[in-house]
């Protein structure tokens, strides 16, 4: 014979069922999330390559050894937004070898001020972009003075034209996309790799290598730290390539690609170049 306690013990029990029976069917129906995602949650961090060396104001070093600058800076918000730790891959010295980090999975992404381009695109996934800019050619001064007075040429397009082109060294940072272009458009010079932008633009200033070509932001930088070289080097104003910025996702996580590709539309949009310029050339005048 049942007691009005067991009878409550009953009901309470018919009650604990009935609740019980919506939340597992709402936990079986719960959406699963993408592998190539779900694997970077369940290890709790993405690793992000970048490069080994600095790349002011794009890739820098702070006082304590870690990685700052701007593509630091979009990584750890990327990161936070995703909802993990962050994890740098500082191994690759070019930025053609962060993209093999990439590509080998050593890394999950690169944000690394990396341009796009038909070979590196082979091997890894890119992002929309999120700074555009374009490849530009700085030369020196003093020497396209000598070659417009004795060959006649207005414009550094017309240096293919006259018999020295052999003779005038051209550069580019070492594992750069700028290899393929000033190979395209000087092909009678010579070509010389070198290991920075500093070193580039020191052989340029002395005349030793005639022109070079890197990105815009990092040459508008650089020349803004170092204004005295204005009289040296120059600009050309008709030769840029298109060479936007991108993030470069891993070969097997094509819907981390797109999640990457929604996080830049959603928080970040199109950052502008010289506002990048004018902020981090505050961030290297406070005291480190």
């Amino acid at each position: 014979m049942s007691t009005p306690a067991s009878r409550l013990v009953a009901v309470g029990l018919v009650l604990l069922l009935s609740l019980a029976s919506p939340l597992r069917q709402a936990a079986a129906e719960a959406p699963a999330v993408f592998p190539d995602i779900q694997r970077i949650l369940d290890a709790g961090v993405i690793r992000v390559a970048i490069r080994a060396g600095d790349a002011a104001p794009m890739i820098m070093t702070d006082a304590d050894g870690a990685p700052a600058g701007s593509e630091p800076d979009l990584a750890r918000d990327l990161a936070k937004k995703l909802g993990v730790e962050l994890a740098f891959v500082r191994t690759a010295d070019t930025y053609d070898g962060v993209v093999d980090v990439v590509a080998r999975k050593e890394a999950d992404i690169a944000v690394s001020y990396l341009s796009s381009g038909a070979r590196r695109s082979r091997y890894v996934f890119f992002s929309h972009p999120y700074i555009k800019q374009s490849g530009r050619l700085v030369y020196n001064r003093a020497r396209f003075a000598e070659l417009r007075r004795d060959h006649g040429i207005h414009d550094l397009k017309a240096i293919h034209d006259i018999p020295v082109a052999a003779e005038l060294e051209m550069g580019v940072v070492a594992g750069s996309v700028y290899a393929t272009n000033m190979e395209r458009d000087f092909p009678d010079s010579l070509l010389r790799r070198f290991e920075s932008l500093a070193d580039m633009m020191a052989a340029v200033r002395s005349g030793e290598t005639f022109a070079a070509m890197h990105g815009g932001l990092q040459i508008d930088y650089f020349l803004r730290r170092n204004p005295a070289m204005a009289i040296y080097v120059a600009l050309d104003a008709d030769i840029r390539q298109t060479s936007d910025i991108r993030i470069a996702v891993r070969p097997d996580a094509p819907n981390l690609l797109r999640w990457v590709d929604l996080y830049l539309a959603d928080h970040v949009g199109m950052l502008d170049d010289a506002e990048i310029v004018r902020r981090y050339l505050d961030w290297e005048s406070q005291p480190k």
